[in-house]
């Protein structure tokens, strides 16, 4: 009698960080130093930890819970676990980067599950320092209080991923009707660069001019920005209110490329002034669109790209991305393991 055996299955743990936001107005203040803190790649001196709770304490003058938080949807466990069921026995967990769940406590929920391989999936598809890259810190202190010594895969950074470009068609077209005319595009990140050698410009320009292609736009009709975060360089980047300053469309879309503004609860609370800003311009028409927001259909080939390669920080495509004096991209080593066993470029 022939006997059929199931072979053995990996068991595949997916961390997806997210900045997250506090939930009780005692939980606002800790909220503003871990953002605070986030704009320095190293962790901040005694001294330098004085100031940022000064300042996180006057920050704190202006914001109420209410303005820090709101229901968002995000990447749903259970549907990325039913993507990516024929790749092994998958379990999705979700650490918040600035709010609970802190990644120390998944960790050990991971460390739990004894998983064979895993996948830390960033915040954002761009690698900026006090974003992506406290990301990939964080989650390496985390693993390590933990005891979990197990084969990870990091995605760095995927900018001009398909993915993400097809969903930021998407927002622009269901945002501005038609692009068709005299409509600009503004593409925002919340300003989350470090000062000196930070990719995260250079990555929005190649953003924005692979968007101009798909969206058959000319390249001056797409503009990037970011958000003006207290305490965080530019980044080379201007201020979203800069941006509206210079455009010369009568309409103007603007698409945020995440759906965490980090200092107030929704983007839509941006949108009143923003609209009289541009009124002031000379644009006639600002319409906001919904933030792009993960789901299984896109999160699972990235997951499964992490998968394909060996151990180690993965960017976009098998290679470094960003050019040799973005300093801060975690790629710059040659002994990183570049995905799929490739030579780093």
């Amino acid at each position: 009698m022939l006997v059929v055996t199931s072979p053995v299955r990996d068991r595949i743990a997916v961390v997806v960080m997210q900045p997250g936001q506090p939930v009780a107005d005692g939980l606002v203040l800790p909220y503003l130093r871990a953002l605070l803190a986030a704009a320095r790649r190293y962790p901040p001196s005694l001294p330098l930890r004085a100031l940022i709770g000064l300042r996180a304490r006057r920050l704190a003058r202006h914001f109420i819970l209410d303005d820090l938080t709101a229901a968002a949807d995000g990447p749903m466990p259970g549907a990325l676990e039913n993507a990516l069921w024929g790749d092994g026995i998958v379990q999705v967990f979700t650490a918040g980067l600035l709010a609970a769940p802190s990644p120390i406590v998944i960790a050990h929920d991971v460390a739990a599950f004894r998983p064979d391989r895993l996948v830390l999936v960033p915040p954002s598809p761009l690698f900026s320092g006090g974003l992506n890259g406290i990301a990939l810190q964080a989650w390496e202190r985390a693993a390590q209080a933990a005891g979990l010594e197990v084969p990870t895969s990091s995605l760095c950074c995927h900018p001009t991923d398909a993915a993400v470009l097809r969903m930021l068609a998407r927002q622009a077209l269901d945002a501005a009707g038609s692009l068709r005319g005299t409509v600009s595009v503004l593409v925002v990140v919340p300003g989350t660069a470090w000062a000196g050698g930070d990719p995260l410009a250079w990555q929005m320009d190649r953003l924005a001019s692979e968007l101009a292609r798909l969206l058959d736009l000319p390249a001056a009709r797409i503009a990037t920005a970011r958000l003006d975060v207290p305490g965080f360089d530019d980044g080379g980047l201007p201020t979203v209110e800069q941006a509206i300053r210079r455009t010369r469309t009568p309409s103007l879309s603007i698409l945020p490329l995440s759906p965490w503004p980090l200092l107030r609860a929704a983007w839509v609370d941006y949108r009143d002034e923003w609209r009289e800003l541009a009124a002031a311009s000379g644009v006639l028409s600002l319409t906001l669109a919904r933030p792009v927001l993960w789901d299984d259909g896109e999160l699972a080939p990235l997951v499964r790209q992490a998968l394909a390669g060996r151990p180690g920080i993965c960017a976009g495509f098998g290679r470094r991305l960003c050019p040799g004096d973005s300093t801060h991209c975690p790629h710059r080593r040659m002994e990183v393991a570049a995905m799929h066993g490739k030579t780093m470029a």
